[in-house]
């Protein structure tokens, strides 16, 4: 790639001149070479003076070369790209000659030429906090938004050209909406139309005629090829367009599903669905007696196989729902497959890219089954509803999730803590009222708000956490897809036909099959302790015995294969325990009722923890979770750090989040309302009062140990417990090491020269058991004004790191100062440079 930007001046000599770079796009790894290309050849000498500059005003590079040529054109010259500190720069020379042409005539030449080029973000994997704006401000109100702790934005992912707002700020972004039109066709918004007009009209044509299949046709089919040509081949541009400025992710489309959102529907009846479903089906069963036996049907050729809608479904006698449920199943392979060639496409691309959607739904309908998902996206913002943030994150731990910000107030700030210590490694705003800035760019109430929290996470905080692994118990929750689906068509068969006009939001608030899931979750968390969900394919495969698990609850999976009993089964042979909440496996996978249930007489214990999460908003519960919690003690599964009240009692309404990083433990600890709370039922369970008070807890140690408190920056000594008062919407952190963590210790040159880059290197004095210390680097200038563009995070694996400090040619001189802090300890260290 060699692309010119040319400038010529108006001088004795009337040729062209251009700078050519190997390319526009360029990394930040050490020198590259450039060259100044002038025309006709040359013969004599002179000089090239030569300017880098960058969009924070930065002169990076300013120095003149002398020059001979002999019969050549290009006159080169290396510049350190390890010295950008933005994504946009430009190049400038300025070319004075004076020579002999092939006649022996005088050739003085003067010209001018330029060059901007893209210096690519260092960041290769998402290892730190990113808070990202979505709605856009102009450039000066972006400026005044990063003092917030805000440091991305939101940039439209198809055409729309690049953010011109955000890169003058040297800011980020995610490549936001470049497919909704395919992902998101029933659920879209529109100005002069009710969103999710296709999905109305579907369902309006269902009511008027119930035996017609037209309204359970997807336009656009996700099997059309003609289609995923097109969205591939659109993504592929995208990919061109974005990845030189490696954003944050990219995201396929927003509020993405089968059909609208997380409602029931039959889509995909259209040929470009039926035809490939049936070659799976072949694949599948093998041959078409099988399918018959197995579906209950007399198809007498493949061709001719047609899948039951719903309604056929809640018909049938025998409560063989396969012919439903193999679709239902095709369809979130469809979705998936779609994903996954979305990532693909971008990937051809840009290979490092993450790649996801936005307003994720819960698991359920609409695609969203996540044991699939999670193998076809690297990336997600999901609404955190039927615990699929848990389920994510276990399903595929290396995914990047975020979560979105609508709101302020108390439990908003706690949302935010809540999700970072879940796991997400960012925040996406919403701010459609302008509640962070006026527009004379003064911090309003919203901003003020967030700005500490913000700002706090982002300094070194969120990257320690995500940089550490977080841990479960040895305690795997069953995510069946298959289960869901029978058990949502024997709750939904007494409705009858009416199950067509169910709202999304209906699916959300009246759905016992996910608030049994969400009951678990809260028993387990109000019991001290940590969970995984394991999908019914990891179940398939071993992944209790590899996983180490000692205790396997079913909420309700009552479809299961003949291989997950089989393995569930020998898990129970080798000592597991199985906690059920009703029959398990009374169902295939393919949902016929069978005889018997497949794990009779393997369940430990059944209980019946469905009402738990309302119980708790009124303080009750607690013998439900002791049950449980001495279940799971006799399988040898306790709490890593007990907390309990200053008497030793449980507590209820606060979970304990454990991360391991080395040989280092850091206890998150956090008070744990219900989400959604509004959702959960009745008037009187719609508040979270409970949770909205202080706790003085006190946290036990199974043996003293070195303890720091990670938010206060202090170390606490060793010790066997300690006591905490909680707030109700902030967490504690605590770091715990067995040893204690070494002194930090920093070098700095005494003097740097203005143009020159210095090298601060970071150790600690002694070997250290954490595997990455995180560590927050401030610079500030003589004025004592913190410099954001020689400041920052950065990682230390095994305590070792190099902070460069490139100084540039109209810096202030003077004396700047640099504090390093290392997140787990709390220690700073500070050097003071000259800058001459």
């Amino acid at each position: 790639m060699r692309t010119g930007c040319v400038i010529v001046l108006a001088s004795a000599c009337a040729f062209s001149a251009e700078l050519v770079l190997p390319s526009l796009a360029l990394e930040r790894e050490g020198m590259v070479h450039a060259v100044f290309r002038t025309a006709p050849l040359a013969t004599g000498h002179g000089k090239l003076s030569i300017e880098w500059t960058d969009v924070h005003g930065r002169v990076v590079d300013r120095r003149t070369i002398p020059i001979e040529m002999k019969d050549e054109t290009d006159a080169g010259f290396d510049i350190d790209l390890r010295r950008a500190k933005a994504m946009q720069n430009e190049l400038r020379a300025h070319f004075l000659f004076d020579g002999r042409d092939m006649q022996g005539r005088p050739d003085h030449r003067d010209q001018e030429a330029r060059i901007s080029f893209v210096a690519k973000p260092p960041a290769h994997t998402w290892w730190d906090y990113d808070v990202i704006m979505w709605q856009h401000y102009s450039p000066e109100l972006f400026r005044k938004l990063t003092a917030l702790g805000i440091d991305g934005g939101e940039s439209t992912g198809r055409g729309g050209g690049l953010p011109d707002f955000l890169l003058k700020n040297d800011l980020r972004w995610y490549a936001e909406n470049i497919a909704t039109d395919f992902f998101s066709a029933y659920h879209r918004a529109y100005p002069d139309r009710n969103n999710g007009y296709e999905f109305i009209q579907a369902r309006q044509a269902h009511k008027n005629d119930p035996a017609s299949l037209e309204p359970f046709k997807r336009h656009p089919s996700l099997s059309d090829r003609e289609w995923l040509a097109r969205v591939h081949d659109r993504l592929v541009e995208a990919a061109r367009a974005h990845s030189p400025y490696r954003p944050f992710f990219y995201s396929l489309g927003d509020e993405t599903g089968i059909g609208e959102l997380e409602a029931a529907w039959d889509f995909d009846f259209s040929d470009q669905s039926l035809v490939p479903m049936r070659e799976w089906l072949r694949e599948r069963y093998g041959t078409l007696g099988a399918l018959n036996r197995q579906w209950g049907t007399p198809f007498a050729s493949w061709n001719s196989v047609m899948p039951a809608t719903t309604d056929q479904a809640m018909k049938r006698a025998d409560d063989n729902f396969s012919a439903w449920s193999d679709f239902k199943e095709w369809m979130d392979i469809c979705y998936a497959g779609a994903l996954k060639m979305g990532t693909d496409a971008i990937h051809s691309v840009d290979p490092e890219a993450y790649v996801g959607i936005g307003g994720g739904q819960m698991p359920g309908w609409g695609g969203y089954d996540y044991a699939r998902i999670t193998q076809s996206l690297t990336a997600i913002e999901p609404y955190d509803i039927g615990n699929n943030i848990e389920i994510i994150r276990s399903l595929n731990p290396r995914m990047a999730v975020l979560t979105t910000a609508f709101a302020h107030g108390p439990w908003e700030r706690h949302r935010v803590w809540y999700e970072l210590l879940h796991g997400n490694r960012g925040l996406i705003l919403w701010d459609a009222k302008s509640e962070y800035l006026d527009a004379s760019g003064n911090v309003k109430e919203r901003g003020r708000e967030a700005e500490s929290y913000y700002n706090e996470i982002r300094n070194g905080l969120g990257a320690l956490l995500i940089n550490s692994r977080r841990l479960a118990d040895p305690i795997a929750i069953h995510y069946s897809q298959p289960s869901l689906r029978v058990e949502w068509l024997l709750e939904s068969r007494p409705r009858g036909e009416r199950w067509a006009m169910r709202s999304a939001k209906a699916e959300r608030t009246d759905n016992d099959f996910m608030r049994l899931r969400e009951s678990w979750c809260r028993v387990l968390e109000d019991a001290g302790l940590q969970y995984n969900f394991v999908s019914y394919q990891q179940v398939e495969q071993s992944e209790l015995a590899r996983g180490g698990y000692r205790a396997l609850i079913l909420p309700r999976s009552s479809a299961l294969s003949a291989a997950e009993a089989s393995a569930i089964r020998e898990f129970v042979a080798q000592g597991g325990a199985v906690i059920a909440d009703g029959t398990p496996g009374t169902f295939d996978e393919h949902g016929r009722r069978l005889g018997q249930g497949q794990l009779d007489g393997m369940v430990s214990l059944n209980a019946n923890v469905l009402g738990y999460q309302l119980e708790r908003i009124t303080g009750k519960g607690g013998e439900t979770r002791d049950v449980v919690a001495r279940m799971l003690e006799r399988a040898g599964v306790r709490p890593r750090f007990a907390v309990t009240d200053p008497g030793g009692n449980p507590v209820q309404g606060v979970e304990t989040h454990v991360f391991r990083n080395g040989g280092v433990f850091l206890a998150g600890l956090l008070s744990n309302p219900s989400l959604r709370v509004d959702e959960l039922g009745p008037p009187d369970f719609h508040s979270n009062e409970q949770f909205a008070v202080r706790r003085s807890l006190k946290v036990t140690l199974p043996q003293p140990m070195m303890v720091y408190d990670v938010r206060a920056g202090k170390q606490l000594g060793r010790q066997k417990e300690w006591k905490v008062e909680l707030d109700p919407y902030e967490p504690a952190i605590y770091a715990v090491s067995s040893e204690p963590l070494p002194a930090l210790v920093i070098a700095a040159p005494g003097r740097i020269a203005r143009g020159a880059t210095g090298h601060i290197g970071i150790r600690f004095d002694g070997d250290t058991p954490a595997a990455v210390h995180v560590l927050h680097v401030e610079v500030t200038d003589p004025g004592g004004r913190a410099v954001p563009v020689y400041s920052g995070n950065v990682r230390a694996p095994r305590g070792r790191a190099e902070w460069p400090l490139p100084i540039a040619f109209n810096d202030v001189s003077g004396q700047w100062n640099v504090r390093v802090k290392d997140m787990l300890s709390g220690e700073s260290q500070m050097a003071a440079i000259e800058v001459y």
